[in-house]
């Protein structure tokens, strides 16, 4: 046979009409053993190759399985639908009522195995994976085939997924900052424990912590929805402001979000104008990488302003004393407890 399939790049749609091709003249009567060894060689040229004629094979089969129409050709007498046969496990096409594709009949067959490939395969595949973690005092930034882009902040994770009409991101631990290029048409999410981002186009920084998750909007406009599985109502947030969701309950409230507090850790300093000490422990203590606790409940909402240096928050909490009346002890662990200075009299 000459009619040898043509070589297909990394274009999925290219690579899966190549394989439709193959498995289309696999089917002919005049499959020879030589054409059998051409595809061979074929589908060992690479696993993407492979995946591709396994895919095709299945929809092949599909096919099969549906009653063929009839048509004005096939006159009275055709009164059983033919389907076509199902490759073998050898790679060679059965035998017996086999039957012999007219050229455009092939061209038509090789179009819709590959528009069936498509149309199933170009919704549920991801076009762009991409899977990140850091490491202590590691900051990456990632550029990603929309134009968006995502620093990741220390000791964090994300994994990427682009399909063709959405954008996909999951923050199983850590932080992340978001400049994200806008695209109606592809609504970018960001999933971190029960709670869900949405946004069109904006920049926006998460905190997935072990307690809640923090979300502050630097600028554009995002939609907050704090539990995805029980589809509760969205929380829109506009430029500096922001939500803090319970990682448990999925109860939320909103926080003050200074514009150069959000994302000021790419910089190298953390920045708090009047923030509550629960939320400065949390986040200090993730530089730390040892829990910061507060001793008393009333602690939690004393308004913290200052700078801390991400590579030095140990001599940052050593200071709080300075700012609040509190004291602060380390342990053994590492970590440190806030507690109540003791009143002297």
């Amino acid at each position: 046979m000459n009619d040898t399939p043509p070589a297909a790049g990394f274009d999925p749609f290219a690579l899966h009409e190549a394989a439709a091709a193959w498995l289309v003249r696999q089917q002919d009567p005049d499959w020879q053993p030589e054409d059998e060894a051409s595809l061979q060689r074929w589908l060992a040229e690479s696993e993407a190759h492979q995946q591709a004629f396994a895919e095709v094979a299945r929809t092949w089969h599909d096919l099969g399985q549906l009653p063929r129409p009839m048509l004005a050709s096939d006159g009275p007498a055709a009164l059983a639908p033919t389907a076509p046969a199902a490759p073998r496990r050898d790679g060679r096409a059965r035998r017996g009522r086999s039957w012999r594709l007219p050229r455009a009949a092939t061209a038509a067959a090789v179009a819709m195995l590959a528009l069936g490939y498509v149309g199933y395969g170009w919704y549920t595949a991801p076009s762009y994976v991409q899977d990140v973690a850091t490491g202590a005092g590691e900051i990456r930034d990632l550029q990603l085939p929309d134009g968006s882009r995502i620093s990741l902040n220390a000791r964090s994770s994300l994994a990427v997924h682009f399909y063709r009409s959405r954008r996909e991101v999951v923050l199983s631990q850590g932080e992340a900052f978001f400049e994200v290029a806008p695209a109606a048409d592809r609504p970018f999410t960001v999933d971190a424990q029960r709670s869900r981002v949405t946004v069109i186009g904006t920049a926006f920084n998460v905190r997935n912590a072990p307690g809640e998750v923090v979300v502050k909007v630097l600028h554009g406009h995002v939609r907050v929805q704090p539990d995805r599985a029980e589809g509760t109502a969205p929380v829109s947030l506009l430029a500096e402001q922001g939500l803090a969701v319970a990682t448990f309950t999925a109860t939320y409230r909103p926080i003050a979000a200074n514009a150069e507090s959000i994302g000021g850790w790419r910089n190298g300093r953390l920045v708090f104008r009047r923030t509550p000490l629960d939320e400065v422990a949390q986040e200090v203590g993730q530089y730390l990488g040892h829990p910061v606790t507060l001793g008393q409940p009333g602690l939690k909402f004393l308004p913290v302003s200052g700078y801390a240096a991400t590579d030095a928050p140990a001599t940052f909490l050593e200071a709080l004393p300075d700012l609040l009346p509190v004291q602060v002890t380390r342990n053994a662990q590492g970590g440190y407890r806030i507690d109540e200075r003791p009143v002297t009299r």
